[in-house]
């Protein structure tokens, strides 16, 4: 199945979902809770897909109880057999574990407890690149380090700053609260500056059942609520994990921590902080300053991170979901959703705007919201209210008017976003208050639109200053988002025709580094945001104090790049994204730079008043086809399901193959890392024109043997040890001499070595067999190479020549483009008189345009990396092969991004 029942797909209001490779948790009840377990299993769930090497949950009660539970495993697996969904309390610390520094094993599984100068526990998820040092240290203070684990190291070194500062004090007040939490404050400046790394952390004192969450480089998130009446702090590494539990979040940044217990929270900076202001000066923060800050209502929504009906995997989910999240990417291009735009024109016409906007900024949680909505009703009859409330009575007729007497919902159509306040009624709504939240929604809207045009506009400023002053636009990322960039490099130059550089950061460093100049750009793409290798480079030319100014496309905007990094950030609005291979990311990511290349173009003809009829038209069909976008994706989906269903069942279970592109070598690239990942086949992507310059010489005979070879090998073997058993008979060779020739013939066929030990008979049968026995013949198969092209002629000749320039030496033939009868007649004649041949065409929707193959051809890429996936993880798991590792949403070895060196 792929994407029936699309219309019961539902638009998310954007969540960033990505993962660090480890997650980390904690929460402070203000009483003690017999649900906590269930609250805590909810949370390392949520983290399963960062993590999944170990487990591991701390409990307290309030009689200082403490309960370790950790094991190697999942979070889905562990809850259960550890019995932490039973446990009670009122202090959780969580840990999932996506190994780097020690085994994986139950000693280096998070969190830990530590008691060797005073007694504390915690984790943290990231990496301490410094732990060896730190080990050696720790042991030589006396510390009993039992693990090698870099989350122990840094438990560890907290512990002896913190014993360190309450030294300093007397005994008596050693066990008092305030002076052991300023203890602790001064404790994690020092350890802070003795760790090497990127990480975020959570450290718990049991005797002031305080916890702190410290932002080293790595993303942590904090939000305030009450569940079941029980007020609470939580911190996570994982913003979806806090918005299960509440949507008021308190913003921490990198050099930052909080320290907070039961209902109460402080923010302290553990180094010195440099805040960019807009048109002031940076706002310096010194070292254990606190910081006054005030939970806000958080737009995103965590409760669409759920697998649905009908799919099975959040990979399909996701890529079906695509047609909405570029929809939605592409409405705010437009100014905000047909409904949203008519609404605010309502609410201006109506002289109720500027109330409606007021009424928005006071409610952070469904019961803020109810309550007003209570309050509002009780007003439409009521003759006394305080000042607020007098304003709202006034206008209430008119609300009431405008939105329901003059039936809006006839006039103007509903969008099927999910908003903010929407999504707050949770079905308990009448129609007038599903209308007053629709409102409310639309003045949220209006924010994103105008928070959006001012970061493109701000872009294309930064952009055209640089291709004014002829300097150089550098475009930086890992993984998917670098190899968006390649496409974004594409648009750029076919679009605007202005060069933009993609390169990883390892590249950068040394290739470009040193070569920055005032007036440079960089750009930077990441989809948590919080990407170390993208931090790093940010950070070095930040530190270079040249006039270069930093652009960052994010889908988390409240991450490190996003808030911190960068002098401008636009978000790609992809929603949420549960499964590890990126898919949505990519889309809306090739979408936003599609819509900024055409935006480039569009400044550049109006600064240089240009009046070409030619480039005017491109313009105009350019801005036309954004609006396809979803259409495309979509009937790319519906139409093309039965040939990837083939292709997929073609070469699923092949060990090795090439996605060759024409022109469009960032898709190439991203396809064969999609199968990579999921499918865990070898996969390579590149230009197609390339593979002839040193990659063809993997056709024919080669030593990359997968199943299928070895199956075939196997049979042959066997049909051969039949063959010499018949011989042998006829040939009265006793049953003894027979088990010695088969032996040696197995030595034979990996040795080449002859047997001197049979007996004459044996050995002249033994050099009659081995006279035309070719065993490795068997193995070798054809070769799949996939050609990805766009319909221009020059781009589909030069694929044909590809085609049958590879064929002929062992290459299998399968073909993603637009129907085209050329490509097709060369792709399916067999090169040779006899034997097996492969091939296939998925054919993709007309556009007649080599940009929009990018998107429709991904589409594709994404689909057949995910049906192959399926196929090899059923075939494993029939063949009882255990820890394959092969799946869709959860692959071995891959988080989601990472924040390690």
């Amino acid at each position: 199945m792929f994407c029936n029942l699309l219309r019961n797909i539902r638009i998310n209001i954007p969540v960033p979902i990505f993962g660090i490779g480890c997650g980390v948790l904690g929460m402070s009840l203000a009483k003690t809770s017999i649900n906590l377990g269930k609250y805590a299993s909810i949370l390392l769930r949520s983290l399963e897909y960062r993590g999944y090497d170990s487990t591991g949950a701390v409990f307290q009660d309030t009689d200082m109880d403490v309960t370790l539970l950790k094991d190697v495993g999942a979070p889905s697996t562990l809850v259960k057999t550890l019995k932490i969904e039973e446990q009670q309390g009122n202090i959780f610390c969580g840990q999932v574990r996506w190994a780097t520094f020690g085994t994986v094993t139950k000693k280096n599984a998070q969190p830990h407890i530590v008691k060797c100068k005073n007694y504390i526990y915690g984790a943290h998820n990231g990496n301490i690149t410094n732990t060896r040092e730190l080990k050696k240290f720790l042991i030589s203070e006396g510390h009993d380090v039992v693990s090698d684990n870099d989350g122990e190291m840094l438990v560890h070194t907290i512990e002896h700053y913190f014993d360190n500062e309450l030294s300093k004090i007397r005994i008596e007040d050693q066990i008092k609260i305030q002076p052991r939490l300023q203890c602790m404050r001064k404790g994690i400046y020092q350890a802070t500056k003795k760790m090497v790394g990127s990480y975020a952390a959570i450290i718990v004192d049991p005797l002031t059942e305080t916890s702190w969450a410290i932002k080293a480089g790595s993303s942590l998130y904090f939000g305030v609520g009450e569940i079941d009446n029980n007020p609470f702090g939580l911190a996570s590494s994982d913003l979806t994990a806090v918005l299960k539990f509440t949507k008021k979040l308190v913003n921490v940044r990198e050099g930052e921590f909080i320290e907070f217990s039961k209902n109460e929270f402080q923010v302290f900076a553990f180094k010195e902080l440099k805040i960019k202001r807009p048109n002031q000066p940076d706002m310096i923060i010194n070292t254990g300053d606190k910081i006054e800050k005030t939970p806000v209502h958080s737009k995103l929504r965590a409760e669409d991170t759920e697998l649905l009906p009908p799919f099975e995997y959040f990979m399909e989910q996701e890529i079906c979901a695509e047609i909405e999240s570029s929809g939605k990417l592409i409405k705010l291009f437009k100014g905000g959703s047909n409904t949203g735009r008519r609404m605010i024109e309502l609410l201006k016409k109506e002289k109720i705007l500027s109330d409606m906007k007021e009424l928005a900024e006071r409610i952070i949680s469904a019961d803020d919201l109810k309550k007003q909505l209570s309050i509002l009703s009780k007003f439409e009859n009521s003759q006394k209210a305080g000042n607020f409330y007098k304003k709202v009575e006034e206008n209430y007729q008119s609300i009431y008017r405008v939105l329901v007497i003059k039936d809006f919902e006839k006039k103007y159509f509903f969008s099927t976003d999910k908003n903010t306040f929407i999504d707050l009624l949770n079905s308990h709504f009448d129609k007038k208050r599903l209308l007053i939240a629709k409102a409310l929604d639309s003045i949220i809207e209006l924010d994103d639109v105008r928070e959006f045009s001012e970061s493109v506009n701000k872009f294309l400023e930064l952009v055209n200053n640089t291709y004014q002053k002829s300097r150089n636009i550098y475009i930086i990322a890992c993984g998917t988002s670098y190899h968006a960039t390649l496409v974004a490099s594409l648009f750029f130059n076919e679009i605007a025709n202005i060069e933009i550089i993609p390169v990883l950061p390892g590249n950068f460093r040394g290739q470009y580094s040193k070569s920055l100049r005032d007036n440079d750009v960089i750009i930077g793409v990441s989809q948590s945001g919080e990407t170390k290798d993208l931090i790093d480079i940010f950070n070095d030319v930040e530190n270079l104090g040249l006039n270069i100014k930093k652009i960052v496309l994010v889908n988390n905007m409240n991450s490190s790049l996003g808030q911190e990094k960068s002098d401008v950030s636009i978000p790609i609005f992809c929603g949420p994204e549960i499964a590890v291979p990126a898919t949505k990311s990519f889309i809306n990511q090739i979408t936003l730079f599609y819509y900024l290349a055409i935006s480039v173009l569009e400044r550049k003809l109006k600064i240089e008043k240009n009046t070409n009829k030619q480039l005017k038209k491109i313009l105009e069909k350019r801005l036309k086809s954004i609006e396809d976008i979803p259409y495309l994706i979509k009937e790319t989906i519906e139409t093309t399901k039965e040939q990837i269903e083939y292709v997929a069942s073609k070469i699923y279970m092949e060990p090795s193959m090439h996605i060759l592109a024409t022109k469009i070598t960032g898709v190439a690239k991203e396809g064969a890392l999609k199968i990579r990942e999921t499918v865990l086949n070898h996969t390579e992507g590149g230009e197609a024109s390339e593979f002839k310059h040193g990659p063809n010489t993997i056709l024919g005979k080669n030593t990359v043997f997968g199943l299928k070879n070895v199956k075939a090998m196997i049979k042959y073997f066997n049909s051969s040890i039949d063959q010499i058993y018949e011989l042998a008979q006829e040939k009265n060779i006793s049953i003894e001499e027979r088990r010695k020739l088969t032996k040696a013939f197995g030595n034979y066929i990996f040795s080449k070595t002859h047997p001197f030990n049979l007996s004459r008979k044996a050995t002249e049968l033994f050099n009659e067999i081995i006279m035309d026995f070719e065993f490795f013949d068997k193995a070798y198969r054809n070769y799949p190479l996939i050609y990805v092209t766009g319909p221009e002629e020059r781009d589909v000749n030069l694929t044909i020549s590809q085609i049958n320039t590879h064929k002929i030496r062992g290459g299998d033939t399968f073909i993603i483009a637009e129907e085209n009868d050329k490509l097709l007649e060369n792709a399916k004649i067999n090169p040779h008189d006899e034997g097996y041949y492969g091939w296939g065409y998925i054919p993709l929707p007309k556009t007649g345009d080599s940009l929009m193959t990018a998107f429709s051809a991904t589409i594709v890429l994404q689909l057949l990396a995910l049906k192959m996936s399926i196929k090899k993880m059923s075939k494993l798991d029939r063949l009882k092969i255990s820890d394959h590792g092969v799946h869709p949403d959860v692959p071995k070895n891959v988080s989601k991004s990472i924040t390690v060196d």
